[in-house]
């Protein structure tokens, strides 16, 4: 098998949607730990061992373009972020320089996931190869997902609210067990943020 030791690696922070259950707040503007959730989604993955960052913006892009560029994180507008989550699937694969040959894909409502996890979901595709490489909290698998090139086809033809999960059931699923479910939790709903800064204290 080839080497996957020098494969370039990227990770896709998806950000564009419309915080509809947040009380009037832009959810990738929210406070957390001294950021906004998508600076910190921006900084675990710049701080890993992936090779670049994009970030998909739709819904509120205006107010969250000037706080990620300062990052350095490479914006990509999901113009069609209305019509699900496929949709920002599809900008951020297609926006993919050719020799990526990996796409991690982290929610920015995800607020503890870590650089250390992504970096085993990295680790775990470099020693198999596996095409798709999936976190998995107490059992239950989800993002932080990996999928390698060859799927992203199947990944731009996903719509409506499909995720990348739609695949799993086609395709080798390798996962990278973290014991707590709370560490895989989202924040959907203003009620969600505050158990969060519970949990965080």
């Amino acid at each position: 098998m080839q080497s996957l030791a020098n494969d370039r690696i990227a990770v896709i922070v998806l950000a564009a949607g419309g915080s509809t259950r947040m009380r009037g707040h832009i959810k990738p503007l929210v406070a957390w730990r001294g950021k906004t959730l998508v600076e910190h989604a921006i900084a675990i993955a710049q701080h890993s061992r992936a090779d670049q960052v994009l970030v998909v913006l739709g819904a509120s892009a205006d107010a969250v373009r000037p706080v990620v560029a300062p990052t350095g994180a490479r914006i990509v507008i999901n113009a069609e972020w209305q019509t699900g989550q496929a949709s920002s699937i599809r900008a951020g694969i297609g926006a993919l320089e050719p020799d990526i040959a990996a796409a991690i894909f982290v929610n920015v409502d995800q607020p503890f996931v870590t650089s250390a996890m992504l970096d085993a979901l990295i680790a775990r595709y470099r020693d198999t190869g596996a095409p798709i490489v999936a976190s998995q909290f107490a059992g239950r698998r989800g993002n932080p997902a990996l999928f390698a090139r060859p799927l992203f086809a199947e990944l731009q033809a996903l719509r409506g609210e499909q995720g990348g999960r739609a695949l799993f059931d086609a395709h080798p699923v390798h996962t990278v067990e973290f014991a707590e479910a709370w560490m895989g939790m989202d924040i959907d709903t203003w009620h969600d943020y505050e158990q969060a800064l519970a949990l965080q204290n």
